[in-house]
Order: C-alpha cells, then sequence, then structure tokens
C-alpha cells in the first residue's frame, strides 16, 4: 500500500511539471501573434527609411549630375577661353612695340 501512494505521489509530481510545462507553452503560443506584429512593424519601417533614402540618393544624383554637366561645360570652354586670353595677351605686347 505504501509502495502504491509512494508512485501516486510521483505521478502527481510528473503531472504537475508536465502542467507547468504546457502552461509555458501556452504562453509562448499566445505571444506569437505579437511577435508578428512586432516583426511586421519593423519591416515597414525599414522599408519606409529604405524608401526615403533612395528618394534623397535620386535627388542628390540628380544634383551632382547637373553639377558635372555645368563642369563639362566649363572644361569646354577652356581652351576657347585660354586661346582668347593668350591672343589678348599677344596683341596688347604687339601694340605696346
Amino acid at each position: 500500500m505504501a509502495d502504491l501512494e509512494q508512485r501516486v505521489t510521483t505521478l502527481e509530481r510528473e503531472v504537475s511539471v508536465l502542467k507547468e510545462r504546457v502552461a509555458a507553452e501556452e504562453e509562448d503560443v499566445r505571444n506569437i501573434p505579437d511577435l508578428i506584429k512586432m516583426e511586421f512593424r519593423l519591416a515597414n519601417s525599414q522599408i519606409a527609411r529604405l524608401s526615403r533614402d533612395v528618394t534623397e540618393l535620386q535627388r542628390g544624383l540628380g544634383d551632382l549630375t547637373g553639377k558635372v554637366g555645368d563642369l563639362s561645360a566649363n572644361v569646354e570652354a577652356m581652351p576657347r577661353v585660354m586661346a582668347e586670353l593668350v591672343s589678348e595677351m599677344l596683341a596688347d605686347r604687339d601694340r605696346k612695340r
């Protein structure tokens, strides 16, 4: 009889441990929808930030392209301007003689 009571006590302890494990698992399962929502919000936030960054980069690229175009025009005009300056300097020198 004592052996039977010992077995019952052991089984009751094991059932109690199993109930605790099940309760912990149920708590974890209940948190899954919240975790999914948080992950979704994080992903949306990152996508919005990336979109904003891409827009800023495109705007910056447009500005940079315009500046490069202006610079190219100035560089292309340099030989003509230099030739004009040299011609003026030579003309001034010739007039002084």
